[in-house]
């Protein structure tokens, strides 16, 4: 069977185990339970106990497998043969003959001694699948990833790095074997394993005492601890459990030579108020600047092991790239270009194919160095990798070689004197060939404009069947795009619409409200106190008919304000006089797809629909004939266009692509009133066939998209 298997399968057995003797818990680790519980984000989970339990079970594999490496390895040293009988008491016998403390006795450990011995047989007896293991880091990181859902790791950012862009990191960090190594963040030891095979490599004297590292997790000290073991037979280690960020340099009681980090991506509002409040006021006063309280945590670690590193020292991080072009990155881009020599910045495919797992989709690893003597590098390599070349090619592009395209990514070299914080460095891995300069802000030509934002889609929004059956009059209503999914292609016709409201989908958004005049208001106060009220005694307005006292619409307004739905008490409805009329916008002609991962769809609007914000809309500030705006889209569609976009928004870290209205109005674009009648005729014409191309399930419109793109390069050349 697969060692991989085999441990998986020992680990759940056992945890099982563990799960059921979990309820019969002593009452004092009750709180403790609980705060690991909200600590490592098993809240989120449907069954956080069941994961706790193996999280337990694991704990024991390690300790085991760490005792059994003791056992066989370390001379001067009598420990008995393990037996689940006496593990416990083994451990603590572990802890004080060897000083490792990741035998000390903690949460997990207790959870498994509640459990019988025979319980715990299956997962001990696997320990020698581990300790054969050729890659431990790999092997335990893989198995913490396996029974911890990603849900819960979000929690404290934890992703566990690719072997492949380890061994880069550590190679490039570790320049001597006596180089003292700093990993904040340890997990697994996915990056202290590499560095410090770095260093045997280098000598077989090296130290596992020069490998310092911290994690805020008990069980994940006990993972490195067994991963650095595994790779050593003698000499302590010098892990510890504890926040990174109040280490202070007097802890270690050495210089940095290297830091190699895969530190959390916690985004800031997974972090209490007051814990990102204390930690940016003190990177702050560390620093003597103002650093944004926006600043997700990964930035912090950035931040603060400048304290630890020599001059001449290295720092290689892997974290996600998007401070790169967001303004809460200007100050750790101000802060990199001032005190670093930024050797190279290396910018991951986004594709699923790379190297990088589930942890994000860009991925950026930086390559630092502390000036010694206060001398700075002249460049910096901006470094993108479209298909991964090997560790080899790699290295060579990160220190010197090739420049420009490659056949795996490009190469560009800019002076890091010119980098300014306030820019998006993003734009380096993949700088525009063509010259844009004779080109024209969109916002000469038109505004852009977020849809309309109603504070409660599921209430504003209604399919045919909903009206129809609260009888809402039709001159209150007006047609709806709901969202992206609802525009697939390049245009929006009305048989679009209408194949929508056939199938059920929401197509009707509430709009045109301010005629009515209904005091709902007041009606529900006196409701609530006297329930006396009439609802026709609160409405001033149209009858629909001699029959009815007010129009069927109020119905439906009232259900808005019941407890079950509660429409008229959002942030947005709150604000609004009257709560129910939404945001006045026009139909727009043209509609954007704002935030996805393939570029933005610039869509035709053939109807009278309106759209929500999950849309931008696009408005012609100038007179366009038909022909003209069809010129425009095609040139907004056209692969040039994604290239100028793309640099214009923002890539976040899970590789969705986003642009906001302002961003979008100073993209570049061709004027179509400029253009000679043939090329207007020629780009309408493209448009035309790439909305009637993308039509049809299965087409792929790239060919009339590259007619496009050499339409527009016969342009600006002639331009």
């Amino acid at each position: 069977m697969n060692k991989a298997v085999t441990l998986l399968s020992a680990i759940e057995d056992t945890g099982e185990q563990i799960y059921t003797a979990i309820t019969d818990a002593p009452p004092r680790l009750q709180n403790d339970i609980d705060s690991w519980v909200d600590l490592h984000g098993l809240t989120r989970l449907d069954e956080p106990l069941k994961v706790l339990a193996r999280q337990a079970s694991l704990n024991l594999l390690l300790k085991s497998t760490l005792y059994e490496h003791y056992q066989k390895n370390t001379p001067n040293t009598s420990f008995n043969e393990l037996d689940a009988s006496d593990a416990r008491e083994a451990f603590q016998t572990a802890r004080e003959s060897t000083g490792d403390i990741a035998f000390t006795e903690y949460l997990l450990d207790e959870l498994a001694w509640i459990t019988s011995a025979e319980d715990l047989s299956s997962v001990l007896d696997a320990r020698q699948y581990l300790l054969n293991s050729d890659n431990p880091a790999e092997t335990i990181g893989k198995l913490f990833e396996q029974i911890t859902p990603q849900e819960s790791r979000r929690k404290l950012g934890q992703f566990r790095t690719p072997p492949e862009i380890a061994d880069i990191m550590a190679t490039w960090c570790v320049q001597e074997s006596t180089d003292t190594v700093l990993d904040p963040g340890v997990g697994a030891g996915a990056l202290s394993a590499p560095a410090y095979k770095r260093k045997l490599k280098l000598s077989s004297d090296a130290s596992l005492a020069t490998m310092h590292g911290i994690d805020l997790n008990e069980l994940a000290l006990v993972m490195g601890a067994t991963t650095l073991r595994l790779l050593d037979h003698g000499g302590p280690h010098n892990l510890q459990t504890g926040d990174f960020l109040e280490l202070s340099p007097e802890d270690i009681d050495a210089e940095v030579d290297a830091v190699i980090s895969n530190p959390p991506y916690s985004r800031h509002h997974e972090l209490s108020e007051e814990y990102k409040t204390r930690v940016n006021t003190q990177i702050e006063q560390e620093l003597g600047c103002d650093v944004s309280a926006l600043s997700p945590m990964y930035a912090y670690f950035y931040f603060h092991a400048e304290k630890f590193l020599s001059p001449g020292g290295r720092a290689s991080y892997i974290t996600p790239s998007e401070f790169l072009e967001t303004n809460y990155g200007e100050s750790l881009k101000q802060y990199l270009t001032n005190e670093f020599n930024l050797n190279a910045l290396v910018l991951f495919d986004r594709d699923e194919d790379s190297v990088f797992s589930e942890a994000m989709t860009t991925s950026l690893v930086s390559f630092l160095e502390m000036p010694d003597g206060g001398v700075k590098n002249d460049f910096i390599r901006f470094i993108r990798v479209d298909d991964y070349p090997g560790k080899d090619v790699l290295l060579e592009a990160i220190t010197n070689g090739v420049e420009g395209e490659t056949d795996w990514g490009f190469v560009n070299v800019v002076r890091q004197a010119e980098l300014e914080p306030e820019d998006k460095w993003t734009t380096f891995f993949d700088p525009i060939d063509l010259d844009t300069s004779q080109l024209t802000p969109l916002e000469e030509l038109a505004t852009v404009n977020r849809g309309i934002a109603t504070g409660a889609n599921s209430f504003f929004c209604l399919s045919q069947q909903e009206v129809d059956e609260w009888g809402i009059e039709k001159k209150y209503l007006s047609p709806l795009v709901r969202n992206s999914r609802s525009v697939p292609t390049y245009d929006y016709r009305k048989e679009d619409w209408e194949k929508q409201r056939s199938k059920g989908d929401e197509i009707w958004l509430l709009y045109h409200l301010e005629k009515v005049s209904c005091n709902l208001s007041t009606y529900q106060k006196q409701r609530e106190t006297k329930g006396n009220a009439r609802l026709s005694d609160y409405v001033q307005g149209e009858t629909e008919n001699g029959n009815r006292e007010y129009p069927n619409i109020v119905d439906y307004l009232k259900y808005g304000m019941s407890k079950n739905v509660e429409a008229h008490d959002s942030y947005l409805a709150r604000n609004r006089d009257p709560w129910y009329v939404v945001d006045r916008r026009d139909p727009a002609p043209i509609l954007v797809t704002y935030m996805s991962r393939g570029g933005c769809r610039f869509i035709l609007n053939e109807t009278e629909s309106r759209n929500l914000n999950n849309l931008h809309s696009i408005y012609l500030n100038v007179d366009l004939d038909t022909d003209e705006m069809k010129s425009l889209l095609a040139y907004l569609n056209s692969g040039f266009a994604d290239d100028v976009v793309r640099r214009s928004g923002r890539t976040y870290s899970t590789g969705m692509d986003k642009i906001e209205p302002n961003e979008l109005q100073s993209v570049p674009v061709l004027d179509p009133r400029d253009l000679s009648n043939e090329t207007v005729d020629s780009l309408a014409r493209a448009f035309d066939e790439l909305r009637e191309i993308a039509r049809e399930e299965g087409n792929n419109p790239d060919p009339v998209i590259t007619k496009i793109d050499q339409i527009l390069e016969r342009e600006l050349q002639q331009g």
